[in-house]
């Protein structure tokens, strides 16, 4: 759909993409916060020749570090911060096309996906990370690329994008790996339906691509083993009975040490209430279970099954890892709620009805972003 031809024919929705942009500026006003100022410090050392955090190697993830980097301004440090959070933005523009041209291929009406996705716009928390300079737009741009490539046409070239966004995302976020279980779940179907001269092609290429992921995870091994990192997110699995202590934490029954609350499946409904800190076990398991069956006892399209297994892959990653905040869930947020929408479908929903709810949610959360926008404002001005 071209964007005149939208405004013209969706007003509301419009009006909604227009209120969720404007509130994701303000974050170009915000200081640099928590895990940024990690990501700012390696930075600076990076541009020294080193990937230090203070006086040691660091194995934090590298791609935040390294675009940050590339906008760096020595002389005019807010400047360079304030680039990247415009690269965040249009990341996250392309990672909503994405979304857009993924769930528009699986049979599900286009005004339930410009619904579902003026729905994750409007986000309280896609708006605070989005444009920060957390890794959270990236990985949504990489994530629904990797879903639009892995479930069109299978040749070499979409294999091949679908792995490059793969391997963005498991130098992003460590967790990404999993997804792996997928790239080679394609390969095979690759493989059945081609000559070997172009098995061998793919294999060739898709070796010089993943060649710097595994000398990457080489030199994590290496600092790791000497316990040379001054933050580790590898720690939590270096103690005895670490697995089970971190499934605890990951299923929200007890609190891990390195956090100062309850994360995991408790927080899933933190990322629907725009409520800091907000936890309940209860209405975080009704969630989950509620999208899970939407897309149960469905003839789904394959797309829809491939996400609905990345979604739980993901899901069962972070318990295993003893983790679970609300911006871990937010790239997976219009998956969800397309579970949500084919489980009011069951119930003979009709679209308008799921339009409507949408959009009042929409300019709840509007509200509430405008309320903040204010805050933020009168605290800088």
């Amino acid at each position: 759909m071209k964007i005149l031809n939208f405004i013209k024919q969706e007003k509301i929705f419009t009006i909604i993409f227009l209120f969720s942009l404007v509130s994701l500026l303000r974050s170009l006003i915000l200081p640099l916060q928590a895990d940024e100022l990690t990501y700012a410090m390696i930075s600076d050392n990076i541009l020294t020749g080193k990937y230090y955090q203070v006086n040691h190697p660091s194995t934090v993830s590298p791609i935040i570090p390294f675009i940050m980097s590339f906008f760096k301004v020595n002389s005019f440090p807010q400047l360079g911060f304030l680039l990247h959070k415009l690269f965040n933005i249009g990341l996250m523009i392309f990672g909503f096309r994405f979304a857009y041209l993924f769930l528009k291929k699986e049979q599900i009406n286009q005004r339930v996906v410009i619904a579902i996705l003026a729905l994750t716009a409007t986000n309280t928390v896609g708006i605070a990370f989005f444009p920060s300079l957390y890794p959270e737009a990236i990985l949504f741009f990489c994530f629904w690329g990797f879903m639009f490539y892995l479930n069109s046409e299978l040749n070499t070239s979409t294999y091949l994008k679908a792995l490059i966004l793969f391997l963005l995302l498991a130098i992003t976020r460590y967790l990404y790996l999993i997804l792996g279980v997928l790239i080679l779940f394609k390969f095979y179907q690759y493989y059945k339906h081609r000559d070997r001269k172009s098995i061998y092609k793919l294999i060739t290429y898709s070796f010089i691509l993943t060649f710097p992921l595994l000398f990457w995870f080489k030199y994590v091994y290496n600092i790791e083993m000497q316990n040379l990192s001054e933050i580790s997110y590898f720690n939590r699995f270096k103690t005895n009975n670490q697995l089970l202590y971190n499934i605890k934490a990951g299923l929200g029954l007890i609190q891990h040490h390195e956090v100062n609350k309850i994360n995991g499946v408790p927080a899933f409904i933190s990322l629907f209430v725009p409520i800091t800190g907000f936890r309940n076990y209860l209405l975080s398991i009704v969630l989950i279970i509620a999208f899970i069956y939407g897309y149960v006892k469905r003839t789904n399209t394959e797309g829809l099954k491939v996400l609905l297994t990345s979604i739980i892959l993901l899901m069962l990653g972070l318990i295993l890892a003893g983790t679970g905040f609300s911006r871990y869930w937010l790239i997976l947020l219009p998956g969800f709620l397309v579970g949500y929408y084919l489980l009011g479908t069951k119930f003979k929903m009709r679209n308008e009805w799921f339009i409507y709810a949408s959009q009042i949610m929409c300019f709840i959360y509007i509200a509430n972003e405008l309320r903040l926008d204010y805050l933020v404002l009168s605290k800088h001005f």
